[in-house]
């Protein structure tokens, strides 16, 4: 049976850019949401997960923010900030942060997507786990955003500095292990992304990339050696660290425990 937290929503009217809250993340235990995903085979449940310095624990949620259940994973959240989904039912959990480049190993791991509507009978087991190191101190880089593309993760650096941010590629099979942890490899930048970001998520189809900062969503598109940008919304929502695709619509949350929802009318009507 499924566990429902009692849920106290003021919904607000969209916006002249039609962005408006859908949401709120009121599990005590949801403190710091810093990643979220869609699930492809339970349709209306959400994956979120919190920052560094909180237990590792998985939740399902609702798109208004309501829990379904928690799962306890047994692998370190040592700085978790962004979830990834593939279509064969696995979740990868992007232990990626590295706030001051402090740290010279990250890690990716991956989890067989559980049952929102049955308990776990123990701890989620990462199936498997992709290592990465850096070349150098110098190289090394700090990232909140996290897909899969082309059988490969992309990691998307997070710059203070002004400049564009990188895409980092590494390999998912056969995983890099913590004997021989892969090196990052440079695969472009997103042209006009120079605000730290702080979360990604790729459409269903691959066409369509959604990346978050702490003010903005940029859309961008596939194109044949890299990704065109496709519009840029303002969402509204305080200390926005995470983003995934709903549809063709794109949810924002943060750590403020908002929801919003960025219409694709919204984002394709910043073009103009």
């Amino acid at each position: 049976m499924r566990c429902f937290w009692p849920l106290l929503i003021v919904l607000l009217p969209p916006g002249d850019d039609g962005v408006r809250k859908v949401g709120r993340l009121d599990h005590p235990a949801i403190k710091e949401a810093s990643g979220i995903v869609a699930s492809r085979r339970h349709p209306g449940i959400f994956w979120v997960h919190n920052d560094s310095g909180n237990p590792p624990v998985l939740y399902a949620v609702k798109r208004d923010g309501s829990l379904v259940r928690e799962f306890a994973v047994a692998v370190p959240n040592v700085d978790w900030e962004d979830i990834a989904i593939d279509d064969s039912g696995h979740l990868y959990l992007g232990d990626i942060g590295n706030n001051d480049n402090r740290l010279p190993l990250r890690a990716i791991y991956q989890i067989d997507e559980p049952d929102p509507d049955q308990p776990a009978e123990a701890p989620l087991q990462s199936s498997r786990a992709t290592f990465y190191k850096f070349e150098s101190k110098q190289a090394r880089f700090d990232a909140e955003a996290l897909f899969l593309l082309d059988g490969r993760f992309i990691v998307i650096t997070k710059r203070h500095d002004g400049g564009e941010a990188e895409m980092m590629a590494l390999p998912l099979d056969p995983p890099a292990s913590l004997g021989r942890p892969a090196l990052p490899e440079k695969v472009g930048k997103l042209a006009g992304l120079k605000a730290p970001v702080t979360g990604a998520d790729l459409s269903a189809d691959g066409r369509l990339l959604g990346v978050v900062t702490y003010e903005h969503v940029y859309i961008y598109e596939r194109l044949s050696d890299s990704w065109g940008p496709l519009g840029k919304v303002k969402h509204h929502v305080a200390d926005a660290e995470a983003v995934c695709w709903d549809g063709t619509d794109l949810l924002v949350a943060g750590e403020s425990r908002a929801i919003a929802v960025v219409p694709e009318s919204a984002w394709r009507k910043s073009r103009r």
